[in-house]
């Protein structure tokens, strides 16, 4: 995937995108009955008057900018509650539902649509033919406004729930680990073994999250050098300038002017934040997080932690392990460790869950199913996290039955002796 069609899709995935979609499309329609005004035969043009229209329309412009209000102040409340009741990260993931949009956008197309239609008819733009044309189209909006009202209110039964809020961040962090099993290495070649020696070191000057890798635009810049290009460090890294992120193995008397620099640092994308597309760590990361929130003393709801423990085993047994052809060859770069899902998704959990057995003992359940999926490095890290989850538990736990119960649970899952 390009640069520019990622930055597309993140374009797509705002509400302001899916809005203005809406309100053309509103804009469109409206005036689709002046247009098609000559082509109605003169003997419907007298059936509907213009006070039908304009009442329908009056209705729908007063109404819709009411519900649009309400439901923008709803969303901000939803995230506000996601925010504190499972993590910040997760507000992402609520603004960019598509249920959401899609009522957003169809509250404010409605409104536009009654807007423009109004003008219309009180400039005498329509004809008898456009008032047939705009009764017709304003019934099927007022159809669309019931059934996206119908959607919303079940909707809004869940919003900001954790529950919620934990199935919209699986759905978004699942796809990418699909994507991570299909190609770990974005079909460029994987790094064996160390780095080279004698590559031209290249850091970013700017100080963020790392986005999106364009590997794509990295083969372009290598093949016009006939170099490879070795990309250090993985998306969703936090870098800085002199941190290195790339490595040049130039041919022997090449040199790296200013303009290829340039290029390389447009193929990385910085910001503020991460971005699920290109880091399956990300989801697994969020999860945890909820888990945590769900751990702590002033919330004390280890029902919610077992819960996102089930969640994070589905997203890591996602996708299918396999060699991905390779389409870049002028590009390599690491493989994510398997020790580093492992961290993400139940290092929190674990730590913060280890005085309570229930917690405890999901963890080995799920540690004991991660071993037996046929991914590289799976088995011998869950030994290893379930032995550090059950060191963790006997240092907290006072109840020798409860510690007893979780190292029978560790020896069934023969992920101890």
């Amino acid at each position: 995937m390009s640069k520019r069609l990622w930055m597309a899709l993140q374009a797509m995935r705002q509400v302001w995108f899916i809005a203005t979609l809406y309100c053309i499309a509103a804009v469109l329609t409206a005036l689709l009955g002046i247009m098609a005004d000559p082509v109605i035969p003169e003997d419907l043009q007298d059936i509907i008057g213009r006070s039908a229209v304009d009442s329908l329309l009056t209705i729908i412009a007063s109404s819709m900018l009411s519900v649009l209000v309400f439901s923008l102040n709803t969303l901000v409340q939803a995230s506000t509650a996601a925010a504190s009741n499972a993590t910040p990260r997760a507000v992402g993931t609520i603004l960019q539902d598509r249920t959401a949009q899609s009522a957003l956008s169809t509250f404010l197309g409605a409104f536009i649509f009654s807007l423009v239609g109004l003008i219309a008819l009180n400039t005498s733009l329509y004809g008898g033919g456009g008032r047939l044309v705009l009764f017709v189209v304003t019934i099927g909006v007022i159809v669309l406004i019931v059934v996206t009202l119908l959607r919303w209110i079940n909707y809004l039964g869940h919003l900001g729930q954790v529950t919620k809020t934990i199935t919209q961040v699986e759905s978004a962090a699942s796809p990418s680990m699909e994507a991570y099993r299909a190609a770990p290495c974005l079909h460029a070649r994987t790094q064996q073994g160390s780095l080279p020696d004698g590559l031209v070191m290249i850091e970013h000057d700017e100080i963020g999250y790392l986005r999106f890798i364009d590997v794509p635009a990295l083969n372009d810049i290598a093949e016009e050098l006939d170099a490879d290009i070795y990309v250090l460090e993985r998306t969703g890294t936090f870098v800085t300038p002199g941190r290195h992120i790339a490595g040049l193995a130039l041919q022997s008397g090449a040199k790296v002017d200013e303009e290829t620099l340039n290029a390389v640092h447009e193929a990385f994308t910085i910001g503020a934040a991460r971005s699920y597309d290109q880091d399956p760590l990300y989801g697994l990361t969020v999860l945890s997080q909820i888990a945590m929130r769900a751990l702590s003393p002033g919330i004390n709801d280890p029902g919610t932690a077992i819960d996102v423990i089930g969640n994070l085993v589905r997203i890591m047994a996602a996708g299918t392990p396999g060699e991905a052809e390779v389409h870049y060859e002028r590009v390599v770069m690491p493989r994510i460790e398997t020790d580093d899902f492992f961290d993400a998704a139940f290092t929190g959990i674990s730590r913060d869950g280890a005085d309570k057995v229930e917690v405890g003992l999901r963890l080995q359940h799920a540690f004991e199913s991660l071993s037996l999926l046929p991914f590289p490095g799976y088995g011998e890290s869950a030994r290893i996290y379930s032995a550090q989850a059950l060191e963790r538990a006997r240092a907290m736990l006072d109840f020798e039955n409860d510690i007893k119960r979780l190292e029978a649970m560790a020896r069934k899952g023969r992920l101890t002796d």
